[in-house]
């Protein structure tokens, strides 16, 4: 079975929409089985991303779709993630009649969270003088405001060859040297896009 993924990113550039695609196939390539991978569309915004998986449910072709975007506020544990969406100001997504609970994953609170969960590995792309103490010392990563990780981000990379983060270019070079397990194992909604993955017959 084929399976879509919409990611949001990549913005309106030509240009980044290759580098946010390709940023997360190879993030997720370890999560492929036998040579097959998911098809990944960069849609830009997240509303683009969620209109592209109203499409492809409204269509009924055949395959598995799935909607990856930042959660953008931490997620009620008591909650679905249908109703994160739903009543978030600025969303306010009704869920598709045909979309499962299963089809909509978050990067909680945002894809930058996914990096400062394996700084070993941020570490080593970002390379000499690289201040991994700058990062949030908290176990619980989901847990924290968009803002203070991207603060981090800035304090802990504003000294290397590569330059301060930003969000572009650098941002999907840098997911693709994120370790996938690393990541599923300290972000519970990272592990739970990573099992669904893995439940899509034929990846």
């Amino acid at each position: 079975m084929s399976c879509t993924i919409f990611v949001e990113g990549g913005g309106k550039s030509k240009d980044l929409r290759p580098r946010c695609r390709d940023g997360f196939a190879q993030f997720l390539e370890p999560l492929s089985r036998a040579g097959r991978r998911p098809k990944i569309v960069a849609c830009g915004t997240r509303a683009d991303a969620f209109k592209r998986l109203r499409i492809a449910l409204d269509s009924q072709s055949p395959g598995s779709y799935l909607l990856l975007v930042d959660s953008e506020a931490v997620v009620s544990a008591k909650g679905s993630v249908w109703t994160h969406v739903g009543e978030r100001e600025g969303d306010n997504w009704q869920r598709p009649v045909m979309a499962t609970e299963d089809q909509l994953h978050f990067m909680a609170v945002c894809m930058e969270s996914w990096l400062l969960a394996a700084p070993e590995s941020l570490a080593n792309f970002y390379g000499q003088n690289f201040r991994k103490g700058s990062l949030p010392k908290a176990t619980d990563l989901e847990s924290i405001d968009k803002g203070t990780i991207l603060r981090a981000l800035r304090l802990a990379t504003c000294g290397t060859s590569k330059g301060e983060y930003s969000k572009g270019k650098v941002s999907f070079a840098a997911l693709a040297a994120v370790d996938v397990s690393v990541v599923r194992k300290r972000m519970s909604f990272c592990n739970r896009f990573a099992n669904q993955l893995e439940e899509v017959p034929g990846l």
